[in-house]
């Protein structure tokens, strides 16, 4: 690192530049060796990461230079100590910390081959500020979000321009994998309806979720890889899929209660009603089809107390889910 930002350096010097820039490089895998690509001489879109990992408003900066009046002095005092020397200074960087990571939002539906989604916004919530990813005892682990957009509900988005609609941003003070995690998460709560078609959160969820990923392990072709038929869906875990049938179970009890008997109080105490003797315990049995009719079933049992419930799968597997079982690839798409 010390030795590319000298390169960066030269390198500026050399076409005296002086205000914000981007200079690219390719890395060797084990990091023994760099090399130089290009120099942007403006910002990245990605600029927010460097942002949040410093606390240096990169734009604030630009505009000071601009105008003639230098680098802002706390930026320079990041660095620069009393007593240094230039050669003292050739190798030192920005103080950072944390761990960010951006995800553009686009108005492109990624089932349509990422075809662009034109018309207005019927809705559009952001995510908040800062939200809880973890929570053991006392102590909680946050992550804080930040959204650059430039689009409010009732906006039209055209074919004329960038489809964008946001930049959605997450900073962990710890590590990589809990500033995956609050994207996710932010991505959850982002509230975007209208425009005609989709837009490709859903798909930023399914990379997030990849365990390559993960790791770190994105080279150029990642999507090639990954998705080389296209991407046809949010892949969910044989738990996940449990997990959406038992909240199907309780919601479609909860509506068939309203439906066949109103008014009602609570409709916990009238499922509690229902609940039928079985195997000596008292339960309730409702068959939940993810997917539509010809969907993979499962029975969801829910005891008296509203508390207890055992899922069991109703759809045999097949010959090839049956080999890739235990597997990275033994995922389940969901179709509806």
């Amino acid at each position: 690192r010390a030795e590319m930002i000298k390169q960066v350096k030269s390198l500026v010097r050399t076409v005296n530049y002086t205000s914000a820039g981007t200079v690219e490089f390719l890395v060797e895998d084990d990091g023994s060796d760099f090399y130089f690509l290009e120099m942007n001489t403006r910002l990245q879109v990605e600029h927010p990461v460097t942002e949040m990992i410093t606390g240096v408003d990169l734009v604030r900066g630009m505009i000071d230079v601009a105008a003639g009046r230098g680098i802002p002095q706390e930026y320079l005092d990041l660095v620069y100590k009393d007593g240094d020397s230039e050669e003292d200074l050739e190798g030192k960087v920005v103080p950072h910390c944390g761990h960010a990571i951006e995800a553009r939002i686009y108005a492109e539906d990624p089932l349509r081959g990422f075809l662009p989604s034109t018309g207005p916004l019927l809705q559009y919530e952001e995510p908040p500020s800062s939200i809880l990813i973890s929570s053991s005892g006392q102590k909680e682990e946050q992550c804080q979000i930040r959204v650059d957009s430039g689009v409010t509900v009732g906006q039209t988005i055209t074919q004329y321009y960038d489809p964008l609609i946001s930049k959605l941003i997450s900073y962990s003070p710890n590590d990589r994998s809990q500033a995956i995690a609050g994207l996710s998460k932010a991505c959850d709560l982002y509230v975007i309806e209208g425009l005609g078609g989709g837009n490709n959160v859903n798909f930023v969820q399914d990379v997030l979720r990849q365990p390559s990923f993960q790791r770190g392990d994105t080279p150029t072709n990642f999507i090639d890889m990954h998705y080389p038929d296209g991407f046809d869906g949010v892949i969910l875990t044989k738990e996940e899929l449990e997990e959406v049938s038992v909240i199907g179970a309780l919601l479609g009890e909860q509506r068939r209660h309203v439906l066949d008997y109103p008014p009602l109080t609570l409709v916990g105490e009238e499922m509690k009603k229902d609940c039928q003797e079985k195997d000596g315990k008292e339960e309730k049995v409702v068959v939940v089809c993810l997917g539509g009719m010809f969907g993979k079933a499962y029975e969801v049992s829910i005891g008296k107390d509203l508390k207890t419930m055992a899922v069991k799968s109703l759809s045999p597997f097949s010959s090839k889910e049956e080999e890739n079982e235990g597997k990275e690839e033994d995922m389940e798409k969901k179709t509806s």
